[in-house]
């Protein structure tokens, strides 16, 4: 059978996890990266604990609230990481602006609906350093 401590042990590890990833969604629709950082090695340690008890087929995971509470975890991992995937891809397509800024060439090399042009679309139009 199952003791109470067993369900009790089953629940602290669910507990862990969702609060880690209440609070890294938090810190990412904040952006507060450092939290991020900081909360990597506890949320390692709790997704560890949680794969742990869903691969020993703990008998807790029998329980309706136990699996209710199982999707739910699994629904804000899937969402936190959406998030990082925005940010990244935030930080990505500033960096690719900031180089095209950062290269004099393309001046004067802009369509009129000011899309960049090809360079070879472009030749003649584009300064070329002396």
């Amino acid at each position: 059978g199952m003791g109470m401590s067993e369900i009790v042990a089953a629940e602290a590890a669910l507990s862990r996890l969702e609060t880690v990833l209440a609070t890294e969604r938090v810190a990412l629709m904040s952006g507060q990266v450092h939290q991020i950082a900081e909360l990597m090695s506890e949320k390692m340690e709790a997704t560890q604990a949680v794969d742990a008890l869903i691969s020993s087929e703990h008998p807790a995971l029998g329980r309706e609230r136990i699996r209710t509470r199982l999707k739910g975890i699994s629904a804000a991992a899937i969402e936190n990481a959406q998030h990082f995937k925005a940010a990244q891809n935030g930080l990505r397509s500033l960096a690719a602006r900031i180089g095209n800024m950062a290269q004099d060439s393309y001046v004067g090399a802009y369509s009129s609906n000011g899309l960049q042009t090809p360079f070879t679309k472009a030749t003649g139009n584009y300064l070329k350093k002396a």
